[in-house]
Parts: structure tokens; sequence; C-alpha cells
């Protein structure tokens, strides 16, 4: 993969990591406003407010990871932007880039197959 490439793909899972985010947002602190129930089969439920306890107890973690992800994620796009600017780089950078689109591509993969 060339480092334009890698950019790119970088920019990609910074899209999904931002897709994601939204998504815990919505599905998780706002469940109740979401989700009109019932919330029988809900975690958390059958109460609305335990479902929304729940869910908001699992999405804000999460959301805190994805979001630490997010900020790693562009600062290995930078150092790869230094690196086409003639900037010695360091030996794992382009590894780890490489790592984190095929990660991320699996994950999407996985995802959209649950659904």
């Amino acid at each position: 993969m060339t480092t334009t490439s890698l950019r790119g793909g970088l920019r990609l899972v910074q899209l999904l990591l931002i897709a994601l985010i939204v998504l815990l947002i919505v599905r998780g602190p706002l469940y109740g406003l979401v989700d009109d129930g019932p919330y029988d089969g809900a975690w958390g439920g059958p109460s609305r407010s335990g479902a929304w306890l729940a869910h908001a107890a699992i999405a804000v973690p999460i959301g805190a990871v994805a979001g630490a992800l997010l900020v790693a994620v562009e600062r290995l796009r930078r150092r790869l932007t230094l690196t086409e600017q003639g900037e010695p780089a360091a030996w794992w950078v382009r590894p780890a880039a490489v790592t984190a689109v095929v990660l991320a591509a699996l994950f999407l993969t996985l995802w959209t197959r649950q659904l």
C-alpha cells in the first residue's frame, strides 16, 4: 500500500469511528427517546429507566474508547503525512496504519453480517 492510500484508508477508519460515536450517542444515553418500548426484552428492562440506564452505561465507556481511537488514528495519519514530506518516520507507522485499516474493515464486515 502506498502512503496516499494508507492515509485515505485512515480517513475511512475515522469516518467509521465518527459514525460509531454518533450511533452510541443516539442508542446509548438517548435510548429512551429513540425507542418507544415496550422494554421487556431490552437490556435493563422491563422499565424504561432501567433500559435507558443500561444502554447509557454500556455506550458511554465504549464512546470514550472510540473517541480515544479517533485521536490515535488522527495522530497516526499525521505521522504518515510527515513521512510523505520527507521527515524520518518511526518503523512502526506503516504497519500500524495497515493494521488499523484491516481491523476497521474486519469490524465493519462482521458488524454488517450480524444485521
